[in-house]
């Protein structure tokens, strides 16, 4: 269980308990979740305590940013099929292992360059999920580093390029 001020990860979202309830539709007690960096109360979530869907995770820890350093290089990217590339990526999005955005990243990341190389305009299905999968997971590296989303950014690239030697 969670406690009130405890930093989680909601699906993909950085967020923070700010308190419990029991939901007047469904009776079960729920968590009311804030997005970490949106603290202003403008945006609450509302998410059962059981957990069924399995969506509501601890924060990554400073092992499994380590972890995740050591194991980036060996991640392989998705198989380059155009036609799917979207729902390739977005049931990875869907999912909660860390390291999937890290496959979404490298992929998305390989296939632009190839466009470029190739004097064609990058595709926006790759941009766009690009930009998703490295804000979900630098925006939670730097909260659990305490730093800021582009110091993160810095940071994990530069301890993964160390792992490349």
């Amino acid at each position: 269980m969670y406690k009130i001020n405890d930093i989680v990860v909601y699906k993909r979202d950085v967020c923070k308990v700010v308190g419990k309830h029991r939901s007047d539709f469904t009776g079960e007690q729920c968590y009311i979740l804030v997005p970490y960096r949106q603290q202003d109360g403008s945006v609450k979530m509302q998410v059962p305590v059981a957990n069924k869907g399995g969506h509501l995770r601890d924060l990554i820890t400073e092992e499994e940013i380590n972890k995740l350093i050591q194991e980036a290089p060996d991640i392989e990217t998705l198989i380059n099929k155009p036609a799917n590339m979207k729902s390739q990526y977005a049931a990875l999005l869907k999912g909660d292992d860390i390291s999937d955005l890290i496959r979404i990243i490298k992929t998305s990341y390989g296939r632009n360059r190839a466009r470029l190389e190739q004097n064609k305009k990058i595709a926006s299905v790759d941009d766009e999920y690009l930009q998703k999968a490295e804000r979900y997971l630098y925006e939670e590296i730097a909260v659990a580093k305490g730093m800021t989303y582009e110091e993160s950014k810095e940071y994990f690239e530069n301890e993964v390029a160390k792992q490349k030697g």
